[in-house]
């Protein structure tokens, strides 16, 4: 008998332990989908931190698309092995923020995930770019990433309450310094700097409602306050404005009193270290430059 050729193959990267490790049934379905259709899927299970990305980056180029399984971390990682090549990225958010997901209307259901990634549009994102590390949805630098760096091991445990935890621990002891920011020729300061390429920080706040990831731009919100209690209000009040009232143009006059741009790219500087942050993974301290890459992904998307 001859070797059997197939017309479509896919890389499927699974990280086990995203959101709790329950993946095994889900996962059986999705190969039950794709070979009854006659498709060959390859799973490989992800075992250390920066796999994904790898396997990705060396083994890509052999399949029709890579298939990300896991969190808005996972993705991050197979969006670095995949960026600036004609390799499409099909998504099974599987993690516990699965941000990237809402922001694209993925559904939640297999078979609705599995027709999008055989059938759906290929559409051509930007990607940000931290100090040349690629980054999907936003970056940032101020107290947020130092929360960040303190769910590194509590997460696995307490999934969304790890995040509660380490933002209230965060906000009692955080002592950032003041960060100046350049951006196409202006220059201004704040104590917390977040970057978007598209409109969701975390599952539910929007601060750019017209943030396009295929613009070419990112969006960019310096907040000029200094101190906890002044971070604590501009949450509130976000909170308040998106999951209550609702109304992202009563953010207007919030804004306002801060530094927003639209920008190709920007530099931090500081006169000590700073935490960065991006796609909810903690970077480290003082990254410098931020710019965008446009077209650099393609990305299996619906329809619709």
């Amino acid at each position: 008998m001859g070797r059997l050729i197939y017309r479509v193959r896919y890389l499927l990267i699974i990280n086990p332990t995203s959101g709790g490790g329950r993946q095994l049934p889900r996962l059986a379905k999705v190969l039950k989908y794709f070979r009854k259709r006659g498709d060959s899927v390859e799973v490989h299970e992800t075992t250390a931190s920066g796999e994904a990305g790898a396997v990705a980056r060396d083994r890509g180029r052999d399949f029709t698309a890579v298939i990300a399984a896991g969190g808005d971390g996972t993705i991050n990682e197979v969006v670095g092995g995949l960026a600036g090549t004609e390799v499409p990225l099909g998504i099974l958010p599987w993690g516990t923020g699965n941000v990237f997901a809402r922001e694209m209307g993925l559904p939640i259901r297999v078979k609705p995930l599995c027709k999008i990634i055989r059938k759906g549009r290929v559409a051509r994102l930007d990607l940000g770019l931290a100090d040349g590390r690629p980054f999907l949805l936003m970056a940032s630098a101020g107290l947020d990433a130092y929360a960040l760096q303190r769910t590194a091991t509590t997460k696995k445990v307490w999934g969304r309450w790890a995040y509660v935890w380490a933002a209230l621990s965060a906000w009692a002891s955080y002592r950032g310094p003041e960060i100046e920011v350049e951006l196409d020729g202006a220059v201004d300061r704040g104590s917390f700097v977040l970057i978007s390429n598209t409109r969701l920080y975390g599952a539910v706040f929007v601060f750019f409602p017209q943030a396009d990831p295929a613009d070419g731009y990112l969006d960019v919100l310096v907040f000029r306050d200094s101190g906890r209690w002044k971070f604590l209000g501009m949450v509130l009040h976000m909170a308040w404005k998106h999951l209550i009232d609702g109304r992202f143009e009563r953010m207007a006059g919030f804004m306002a009193r801060h530094g927003v741009y639209r920008v190709r790219s920007l530099r931090m500087t500081s006169s000590r270290p700073f935490p960065a942050q991006a796609d909810g993974e903690y970077l480290g301290r003082d990254i410098r430059e931020i710019s965008v890459s446009p077209g650099a992904l393609r990305v299996l998307l619906p329809r619709y």
